[in-house]
């Protein structure tokens, strides 16, 4: 496998682009739900997002969960193209979506946790679920696995040489 500087390029400034647009829908979102809870004025929000100013504070604060889950399964999709166009080796692809599992398991497991046994969402569990879903909408998981497919295929390749040298 020849891994194309330009693929890899063009993949990171994906990323980086997905994950600005990421950030700028909850961050003006959040602003929204700051110039309702505190009536403040002077928070700006941009074009395309006043329509956002008729919802109710609940409403902002409960669309922040689709959000996040449409954010998540754009990421994994991403991120599961970006191991196939890798070409790396199948077991990594099966550790990406395990992962992904995983940390989506985790994260219900623990926001259910902090809703039925404390009556709300801002515990040490939230933290915790929020920081998982993090990583979920980044490609920092799927970076990790190609890197280690390179180490891998490098310690492969060098242990083939020395077996065929003699």
């Amino acid at each position: 496998m020849k891994v194309s500087l330009i693929k890899l390029f063009f993949f990171l400034l994906f990323f980086v682009l997905l994950g600005l647009f990421r950030e700028y829908i909850f961050l003006n979102i959040n602003n929204v739900i700051y110039f309702k809870y505190y009536k403040n004025t002077t928070v700006p929000i941009p074009f395309g997002f006043g329509w956002l100013t008729k919802l109710s504070f609940e409403q902002l604060y409960f669309l922040k969960y689709p959000l996040t889950i449409i954010f998540v399964i754009i990421f994994f999709i991403s991120n599961f193209f970006f191991l196939k166009q890798m070409q790396v080796y199948p077991l990594y692809i099966k550790i990406l979506i395990l992962s992904y599992i995983l940390i989506i398991i985790t994260s219900a497991i623990l926001m259910l946790y902090a809703y039925y046994f404390h009556q709300r969402l801002d515990d040490n569990e939230y933290s915790i679920s929020r920081g998982l879903m993090g990583v979920a909408q980044s490609p920092l998981i799927s970076f990790v696995l190609f890197v280690l497919y390179l180490w891998d295929k490098n310690k492969f390749q060098q242990h083939e040489k020395r077996n065929t040298n003699f």
